[in-house]
């Protein structure tokens, strides 16, 4: 019979006759300590001692052999992925640890950066932010030190991030790039316009275009930028959403159907192989949504929250009644939203869910609170332990389930709020942005 020519094979059975002998070797350590014990005491004043000089040599051979199979992973692992060990990663790979390791170090209290565009979009990224301007992309580390800038061209610029990547595009533009904390890794040209991206902490991520025969096309890509899945969707995605762990995706999509509103709910699985299951909901039309746990995506309508789970089946729904959302925001853990009463058009109610979509707490925000004085609410976030609305030129935080009320002024062109961490938000501005903390709020009541 001819023997195997592959040569994995032959190492494969080399290895493991070396793993045997080297098990048999400290199996035999084992019998010979059950024979030592049995025996006489040992003589420790005798000038050698056989069973410690055996013992010896048997841990220096288990190391020789143990630095052999390092060797032979060593030798595999570049064999099998040569294409892939260039200067230029090698480079990259030791700047990014470089870039990543800024996360452990003391933050810094504001972050400068070149003056951007009014419609500038922020993104939170590796304990730092990233500035997608009309003009320039930037990247700042959370030591406030400028690790990326590339110059762009967007007239409607956004940005999307996650532990691993950032990605920005233009709205309604035909391009997307994506970066780590301090170059560019991949760019790619569309054929039709990108809407929306998304994208995991392993990686992952999702872009929003269409194609020529459907109204909307979801591309899945993996960490290596190599395409997984395309969806076709016949209405026109109004919201999308990825889990932290980059292995759930959530589709919000809108279509008319004879004269009537029809919102379809789908919820993909990404694994080894992938799965979708999806629902759909008649007669309201979904938007905002967000990914409230692992296994729960929560989805804003016109006169309702509802959470689905992985296999889009409705775990939570609450029915708004005579209110109508202005403002709404999903986190990981819990859902706010702004209403607007029907009946008094002076009153609004800010209200929190959980993961069920059950509420919270509620607070009335009536013409004589604070919140109501200082402005019509313009932003609405929420960190772990707190919630922050901004009302003119004034940020408020709602803590210890709204008991608890405190303000800050902030300038007037701010862009962004961002919540960061359990209890900080980050205020962004066209040329610097800063943390807040519960802490430097003044305290209302």
């Amino acid at each position: 019979m001819k023997k195997s020519r592959d040569p994995f094979s032959r190492l494969k059975r080399a290895v493991g006759g070396l793993f045997d002998r080297a098990t048999g070797y400290v199996r035999g350590v084992g019998r010979q300590a059950d024979e030592v014990l049995k025996s006489d005491p040992i003589d420790f004043s005798a000038p050698s001692i056989p069973y410690y000089e055996n013992l010896a040599a048997r841990i220096g051979f288990a190391r020789v052999v143990l630095y052999m199979a390092l060797l032979v992973f060593v030798v595999v692992t570049m064999v099998s992925n040569h294409r892939l060990i260039t200067y230029e990663n090698l480079y990259y790979l030791a700047k990014d640890i470089g870039a990543a390791s800024q996360t452990a170090k003391a933050q810094a209290d504001s972050l400068s950066y070149p003056i951007s565009a009014e419609g500038a979009d922020f993104a939170l990224y590796r304990g730092g932010l990233v500035i997608s301007g009309s003009d320039e992309v930037t990247a700042m580390s959370a030591s406030g030190r400028q690790t990326l800038s590339v110059n762009v061209a967007y007239a409607d610029p956004c940005a999307r991030a996650s532990d691993k990547y950032c990605i920005t595009f233009g709205r309604g533009e035909r391009s997307f790039s994506v970066y780590n904390a301090f170059v560019q890794v991949h760019t790619e040209t569309t054929d039709y316009p990108v809407f929306d991206a998304v994208v995991g902490d392993n990686g992952n991520f999702a872009i929003v275009t269409r194609s020529r025969d459907y109204k909307s096309e979801v591309i899945l890509y993996d960490d290596n930028m190599e395409k997984q899945a395309v969806y076709h969707l016949g209405g026109y995605v109004t919201g999308i959403s990825m889990n932290e762990a980059g292995d759930r995706l959530g589709i919000v999509s809108v279509e008319a159907q004879n004269g009537v509103w029809e919102t379809k709910i789908t919820v993909i699985r990404i694994g080894n192989r992938i799965g979708q299951s999806s629902t759909t909901v008649m007669g309201v039309v979904g938007g905002t949504c967000g990914f409230v746990a692992d296994e729960r995506f929560a989805v804003m309508f016109t006169d309702r929250l509802m959470v689905v789970n992985s296999d889009a089946t409705v775990t939570g729904e609450m029915l708004f009644d005579d209110t109508v959302p202005t403002l709404a925001t999903i986190s990981r853990g819990s859902v706010a939203i702004l209403f607007e009463s029907g009946n008094d058009l002076t009153k609004s109610v800010l209200t929190v869910y959980d993961k069920n979509a059950r509420e919270l707490y509620s607070v009335t925000l009536d013409g004589d609170h604070p919140i109501t004085k200082a402005g019509k609410p313009s932003a609405l976030s929420v960190s772990d332990r707190a919630l922050f609305l901004r009302a003119g030129d004034s940020l408020f935080c709602l803590s210890g389930n709204g008991r608890q009320l405190s303000s800050t002024t902030i300038s007037h062109d701010t862009l962004a709020i961002l919540p960061e961490g359990d209890d900080e938000v980050m205020v962004c501005t066209p040329a610097y942005a800063y943390r807040l903390e519960v802490e430097d709020f003044t305290r209302i009541n």
